[in-house]
């Protein structure tokens, strides 16, 4: 009978499962938390070099904004760049960055947006590539102390936090 499909063969926009009415791929995707991730995840450089690390994020469902708060030691690490990493532009949609930092308190507030109208994407990839420069020698975290996405109708999607080591000699 007709009335007795399995719940695959049934549109996402199904009431009977709320996790499933704004996420139109399968019914797994409601298990699976987003997180963010540094690449690379230590890294060791050269006191008044630069380097840049990937902020990423992996499995995003529907993003279409990343606001996010980076903490670092001021003293060991300055940040000089903010650039788009590619994952929110995947489609071809121009992405708008803004971001300001407090080089007292080694904060940096970064939100990276689409274009309004523009749906959300989904996947993995780098949010923003941040490039910073080795200061003085030391040990420093790169820690997102806050973070998270929000889909295209501002709604906020959880997304786990991440840590990097930075050696500085």
């Amino acid at each position: 009978m007709p009335g007795n499909q399995s719940p695959a063969a049934q549109p996402a926009v199904s009431q009977s499962a709320a996790s499933a009415t704004v996420r139109p791929a399968s019914p797994a995707n409601s298990a699976v938390t987003a997180s963010f991730l540094f690449d690379p995840p230590t890294l060791q450089t050269a006191k008044g070099s630069t380097f840049a690390v990937n902020l990423l994020v992996t499995g995003a469902q529907n993003v279409y904004e990343v606001p996010v708060q980076l903490n670092y030691d001021p003293k060991l690490l300055q940040l000089v760049n903010v650039s788009n990493g590619g994952f929110l532009s995947q489609d071809g949609q121009l992405v708008t960055l803004v971001h300001r930092e407090d080089d007292t308190l080694g904060q940096s507030q970064i939100t990276a947006s689409r274009p309004s109208g523009a749906g959300g994407v989904s996947g993995q990839g780098s949010v923003v590539t941040l490039t910073f420069q080795a200061k003085a020698e030391g040990q420093t975290p790169l820690t997102i102390t806050r973070g998270g996405a929000r889909d295209p109708g501002m709604q906020a999607i959880t997304v786990n936090g991440a840590q990097a080591a930075v050696s500085i000699q």
